[in-house]
């Protein structure tokens, strides 16, 4: 289990670990478009716009609902625009990469799917749309990914999904699980993977208040 830790410190670490993904997949000149521009979002463009600014990736089109509405962040708007359709990431051919942090199903699901259609790659850091359709998504970059492969290798593009942000908090099991364990079989993986609860419950067996230490955990 990972060790208690408070809704800002797992915002950190989801913002680090889309970044970690991001870096993964970055192999040549990207062109990123992002969905998406709260807490999670703001963090994300900075560490990409400040910690990659002298490589080849670039966040060029952020889609909120409403673009006059003050961010907790500061866009370089001459080099990133901000869109209010998502048609305008989706159908931009020169976007490489989404990067969607909107959260919830129905939209979400919508715009990742579509990129992934479109040949591009994808990150997410959303919970809901993993729990749901983690498997169709699965599905659908394999299909994509084969019918590439198909047409033959001058016209083959990859597409790859990151969804470890979206995972434990950010801790980076995912990606542990994947290459540290490739000859291992493993059935199960049990335990406690929020940070909330692991505060409640760390601060319980001492023993507090049930509601007390809930109070404690949403301040």
């Amino acid at each position: 289990c990972p060790s208690p830790s408070t809704e800002r410190q797992q915002q950190r670490e989801i913002q680090r670990s889309t970044f970690s993904l991001l870096t993964a997949i970055i192999t040549m000149t990207t062109r990123i478009g992002m969905i998406g521009a709260g807490t999670v979002g703001g963090g994300v463009y900075e560490i990409i716009m400040n910690r990659l600014k002298s490589t080849s990736a670039t966040i060029t089109k952020i889609c909120v609902r409403d673009a006059n509405k003050p961010r907790d962040f500061q866009i370089d708007s001459s080099i990133t625009q901000v869109v209010t359709d998502v048609s305008s990431i989706l159908n931009d051919d020169s976007i490489d990469l989404v990067v969607e942090v909107a959260g919830g199903t129905a939209f979400a699901k919508d715009a990742v799917f579509t990129a992934l259609k479109a040949g591009k790659s994808v990150v997410t850091a959303n919970k809901a749309l993993i729990a749901e359709y983690l498997d169709e998504i699965v599905a659908l970059v394999d299909q994509v990914n084969n019918a590439a492969g198909s047409r033959g290798k001058e016209e083959k593009k990859v597409v790859k999904f990151g969804y470890e942000a979206s995972v434990c908090g950010g801790i980076p099991i995912i990606h542990t699980l994947q290459s540290a364990y490739k000859g291992d079989i493993i059935n199960e993986v049990q335990g406690i993977c929020n940070g909330t609860t692991n505060y409640m419950l760390g601060k319980m067996e001492d023993g507090a208040d049930y509601d007390e230490v809930l109070k404690e955990a949403q301040d």
